[in-house]
């Protein structure tokens, strides 16, 4: 072995204990965080809802008194103004006859408490744990489950939490495959397909998790190359070769989806008229820019905004081009749905009434770079990440629980397709609808190693994985902190309610 080849496998053994080290410290701050974090939620939890709300608030009107009409045993009785499917008010009455025998809390506190034990507990250990084993350096759970638009809902009644749980142990099974490929499949199916029973438009994301399936197998056995049509034809073969095992449990989903729709001649289940889907396209920026904004941490670095610099000076005809469509998207593609500007008890009718239309200025000349940043390293941060393949070299792992947990080209390009599915045909703008669109981008990252204010590439030993996801906890606790304060200590009334108002997501 000459000098070089020794320099070089010194500089691979080095690199390979500075990335072990780096999952030995996530582990860790997961394994310490995570006890913190859940007593900091329990007392949250109980200081709002024996305090802050103790009564019904805005959309737990219904859910609630759902939840108790089916405790009540009047299964057969149906709020005309409820959109989404009961799951969340089977899980409601199953935690109500299973608490009441060692609690007298109130009814409100123990339907409350089902989101609490899914978003600290079900989540981050049955869920997200699994996929940290198989991408140790790309998130840690205990900052998921900080994400602070889905943690607004651990302490109220809402279908958030179990709808996004669902679906993620569905992406999670078809991943980890614990139960063997078979039966992890079929299960993966399953709770895609409960996923839908809190929330219809899962069904969207069932077909994510079909190509991540499919796709899994088919790059080690039709041997995926740099030629992406290629392998786009190889997906398709193995689909259909494979058909009975791959993707007959998900088309069951769909083909019972199918009669839903038709029978309900609706995806919404009530409140038809103001819940009615369309062509909202600034729908995409507005998610597109939450999901940056939240991930900020991971991404941002001295370096990747000198290369946007870059590239807007060096593609001037080609960025003026693309900030005239989003304006034409802005101009022709915005809906301002009533709810939108009557409800101030959402953040959404602030950012949108002081920030996106506050003027013509605004709106078409600032948000429009706004959008353009955001959709440009929402691309250019996954780009990195995207699985690549020898031109002509098989594959050497043989069995997909092995493969990283990356994206091909593929399914890159399904989950852009699913995130616009979800988003578009909604007239309302909320930051709701983006809770998955942001888990399932961000499950597939892992933060750029250089740090924030890096001048050049990342040089060996100098990994900044667990500070990026450090300050990725400690940004989204800022957050869940300064919403909570918000919302347990201003207040204001409304001519309307008995009780007083107050903001959430």
């Amino acid at each position: 072995m000459d000098a070089k080849e020794r320099k070089e496998q010194d500089l691979d053994e080095k690199l390979e204990q500075e990335i072990l080290h780096e999952v030995e410290v996530g582990f860790l701050a997961n394994l310490v965080s995570w006890p913190v974090l859940m007593v900091v939620f329990g007392v949250c939890f109980w200081r709002i809802t024996t305090r802050t709300v103790p009564y019904p608030y805005i959309d737990e009107i219904f859910h609630v008194s759902q939840t108790v009409r089916y405790i009540n045993g009047a299964w057969s009785s149906w709020d005309p103004k409820i959109t989404t499917p009961p799951g969340l008010y089977f899980l409601g009455w199953l935690n109500y006859h299973t608490m009441r025998v060692v609690s007298s809390w109130s009814t409100l506190t123990v339907l409350r408490l089902t989101n609490l034990i899914g978003g600290v507990v079900v989540l981050p250990a049955v869920v997200l744990r699994p996929l940290l084993l198989f991408n140790a350096i790309g998130f840690w759970p205990v900052s998921l489950m900080c994400f602070p638009l889905l943690a607004t809902f651990y302490f109220l009644y809402y279908t958030d939490v179990w709808s996004t749980i669902f679906i993620l142990e569905s992406l999670t099974l078809a991943i980890t495959l614990p139960f063997g490929e078979t039966k992890s499949i079929w299960l993966s199916a399953l709770c895609a397909l409960v996923s839908c029973y809190f929330r219809q438009t899962n069904i969207v994301w069932n077909l994510f998790v079909m190509v991540v399936v499919i796709e899994r197998r088919a790059l080690i056995q039709k041997d995926f190359n740099t030629v992406n049509l290629n392998n786009y034809l190889k997906f398709v073969i193995h689909a259909l070769e494979n058909f009975a095992q791959l993707c007959v449990p998900y088309c069951v989903n769909f083909a019972l989806f199918g009669v839903f729709v038709l029978y309900n001649r609706s995806l919404t289940l009530g409140d038809k008229d103001n819940h009615t889907a369309g062509i909202h396209l600034v729908q995409v920026f507005y998610c597109i820019t939450f999901i940056m904004i939240f991930s900020m941490p991971i991404w941002i670095s001295k370096m990747g905004l000198r290369y946007y610099q870059g590239r807007v000076l060096t593609k001037r005809f080609r960025t003026a081009l693309e900030l005239l469509a989003m304006m034409l998207v802005i101009r022709f593609f915005t809906v301002v749905h009533p709810f939108l500007l009557a409800d101030n008890r959402h953040y959404t009718f602030y950012i949108f009434k002081k920030i996106i239309a506050r003027n013509f200025w605004l709106k078409y000349a600032i948000m429009p770079w706004i959008y353009h940043f955001s959709v440009f390293h929402y691309i250019e941060a996954m780009r990195a990440k995207v699985m690549h393949f020898h031109p002509v070299l098989p594959i050497e792992i043989k069995n997909p629980t092995e493969l990283p947990v990356q994206l091909t080209h593929i399914s890159w390009t399904v989950l852009i397709i699913c995130t616009f599915m979800t988003v578009v045909p909604s007239p309302l703008f909320e930051p709701r609808y983006y809770i998955l669109p942001f888990m399932f981008w961000r499950i597939f990252m892992t933060p750029v190693s250089e740090g924030v204010f890096a001048d050049s590439d990342s040089q060996l030993g100098e990994l900044k994985f667990c500070k990026r996801l450090f300050l990725e906890l400690a940004w989204f606790l800022c957050i869940d902190a300064i919403t909570l304060m918000i919302f347990m200590f201003r207040s204001f009334s409304w001519e309307t309610e008995s009780h007083l108002q107050r903001i959430i997501w």
